[in-house]
């Protein structure tokens, strides 16, 4: 296979964002630290470059708007209750009617604090805020709706609006409004344009219904966004070539594999292709987007188990890539299982420790693991990781206890299988540990041998940390924040011991006589904690180069609905913070689309296989 015009998503530091995920993610600024939202002004609200895309903004909204507004934008999301007014319903027309865009960005950029509505600049790019709001918008109308103003569009306006909008129709006179123009089109609500068309032309759509009205309307609004169902993909030159290779044991289908290949962009599947694998286990699509923003990703389905080649990206430049995909064969002996790197990241907080925890395996083995039996759970579990038992409000990435991930003790198991090769599964857990006194042992047991393992913990003068199993690498100072580093390397199977004097206490006085402290007193605001946490990780030189599992062939497992609905939401947060990191200036572009396109793709491999899931019930 050709090697030129190949591009893949390459491997770099996707732990140094899992950590600053983990901790960003228990923040949430309080209503009561926003400033009053000044009335809507029109200079503060700028047309993006291009037309927003209503599909783009659907995790966002679905993410960070629906537990207010609604999935179906009814203004009935499972927090609109305690908010203290009603939430808006984007499904009534009546919301939008006199409202133009520019309105509803200003509002969802700037928030509401008076209705308990956050800023959600603090959060999304004005792309992103449009692009949400276009989703918004959509949910009051629908496609059919739509193709029914088209048709009353082509034969009433068209002639002078033209068959794009842009006022360029054969039988033109004067200069009518240019409906593809943003800097006007995103300042105008429906109503100025019902009173306008009843000014220009009374004698158009005068016999019409309202609903007809309505339809022409909101097709003229598709001129300046492109609604949900709208497609975003385009057939162009582009190749992927691909194979695969069955490794040593891998089951041999009796039967052709069927090869799908997905496009995925922002996280949103766009197209889906299949094709059958040649007698040479080779495989072709072609007449593909060559859209650089657009991934690719081709699977196959063995036994059960789906198999995937690394990511690709198409340009004009580059229209060829190549798709390898290996399938190995399974095992349950976990001999071959290590732990590359361990990250532990230890806040102190009153009367408590919040603790983040990374662990990432890898396969020395030639076989998939897929698990062995372990008492007390009624499937096959592989890689697990030990607990203190006093641990609270755990919460995993990827995934929910009695789901992906199982508990027999203090062991937390991941069912997902293993793959060969290094970085190839990782757990990730943070919970808290409640502290009565200044003093705690913290002991965990490795279950595995552990190449490196480094330990970050906040600082401050009281604090005194004794870990007679790790080296201390010294206090380092980012922003006016200090961080005691910890480090051991070649250590285990067994158990590390950390004891922590001179903590701070809960004052108790001064809080109410029901508080306790928890996860909502002892979080860390995102600033600076989350941010010179990855810079400290970085400069201390704790983290190495590691491969991706989906980029390098992954293996998986059906998974619950309930779990692949949870990963993609965290993705969709992590990613979102990733992009604030990038917006303030701490995050360089390189770095930037490098880290974006790791947490991609494990969310378009949690949404195909949600997809999948769907598929099945059906």
């Amino acid at each position: 296979m050709r090697q030129s015009g190949q591009r893949f998503v390459s491997p770099g530091l996707l732990i140094v964002f899992l950590i600053f995920c983990l901790l960003g993610s228990l923040y949430t600024e309080p209503a009561w630290a926003q400033e009053e939202l000044p009335p809507f002004d029109a200079a503060q609200v700028t047309a993006p470059d291009a037309p927003p895309k209503a599909l783009l903004g659907r995790s966002h909204y679905l993410n960070h708007c629906a537990p207010c507004h609604g999935e179906l934008g009814r203004g009935d999301g499972p927090t609109a209750a305690s908010l203290p007014g009603p939430a808006t319903a984007f499904a009534e027309r009546s919301t939008v009617w006199e409202r133009s865009p520019a309105m509803l960005f200003y509002t969802t950029k700037f928030g509401r604090l008076e209705k308990l509505m956050p800023p959600w600049s603090n959060r999304l790019t004005d792309d992103e805020i449009w692009n949400t709001v276009a989703y918004a918008w959509s949910l009051h109308t629908s496609e059919l709706e739509t193709a029914t103003g088209a048709a009353l569009y082509a034969a009433n306006c068209a002639s002078c609006h033209g068959e794009s909008g842009a006022g360029d129709g054969p039988n033109v006179e004067g200069s009518p409004p240019d409906f593809t123009d943003l800097s006007y089109t995103i300042f105008v609500s429906q109503a100025d344009w019902d009173e306008g068309w009843r000014r220009a032309h009374p004698d158009i759509g005068a016999d019409w219904t309202q609903a007809q009205r309505e339809a022409t309307l909101e097709f003229i609004r598709t001129f300046s966004y492109a609604p949900p169902w709208a497609s975003l993909y385009q057939a162009g030159e582009g190749v992927i070539t691909g194979s695969v290779r069955f490794a040593e044991g891998a089951p041999q289908p009796e039967e052709a594999l069927q090869v799908s290949l997905d496009a995925y962009l922002n996280f949103e599947q766009v197209a889906s292709f299949t094709t059958t694998l040649g007698i040479d286990n080779t495989f072709v699509f072609d007449g593909l987007d060559v859209n650089p923003e657009l991934v690719y990703l081709a699977t196959v389905v063995v036994d059960g188990l789906t198999y995937s080649s690394p990511l690709m990206t198409l340009t004009p430049e580059q229209p060829q890539a190549e798709a390898p995909i290996t399938v190995y064969g399974v095992t349950d002996d976990p001999s071959g299982i290590r732990l590359s790197r361990v990250h532990w990241i230890v806040d102190v907080r009153p009367g408590a420790l919040l603790l983040a925890q990374i662990y990432l395996f890898r396969n020395e083995g030639e076989r998939a693991f897929v698990g062995r039996a372990v008492e007390g759970v009624e499937t096959p579990v592989t890689v697990g990781i030990d607990v203190p038992p006093d641990a609270q409000e755990i919460t995993l990435q990827g995934g929910v206890l009695d789901g992906r991930f199982r508990r027999v003790g203090n062991i937390i198991y991941d069912t997902l299988p293993v793959i060969p090769g290094e970085s190839a599964q990782q757990i990730i857990v943070q919970y808290t540990i409640p502290v009565s006194g200044d003093v705690y042992t913290l002991a965990q047991e490795l279950l595995y041998p552990v190449d490196s393992l480094s330990m970050l913990a906040t600082n401050s003068p009281e604090l005194r940390i004794d870990a007679p199993a790790m080296r201390f690498e010294g206090v380092q100072t980012f922003e006016g924040v200090e961080y005691q580093l910890w480090r051991l390397n070649n250590f285990g199977p067994g158990q590390i011991e950390v004891l922590f004097r001179g903590l701070p206490r809960f004052d108790s006085a001064s809080a109410g006589p029901m508080e306790t402290p928890s996860r909502s007193t002892i979080s860390p605001p995102m600033e600076p904690w989350v941010s010179w946490v990855m810079m400290a990780l970085v400069a201390a030189g704790v983290l190495g180069v590691m491969g991706f599992a989906i980029q390098r062939g992954a293996l998986a497992t059906p998974t619950t609905q309930e779990e692949l609905q949870s990963l993609r939401n965290t993705l969709l947060d992590e990613i979102a913070r990733l992009d604030d990191l990038h917006a303030l200036g701490q995050i360089d572009d390189k770095e930037w689309l490098r880290w974006r396109s790791y947490l991609k793709a494990q969310l378009m491999e949690a949404v195909r296989h949600l997809d999948g899931y769907a598929a099945r019930r059906r």
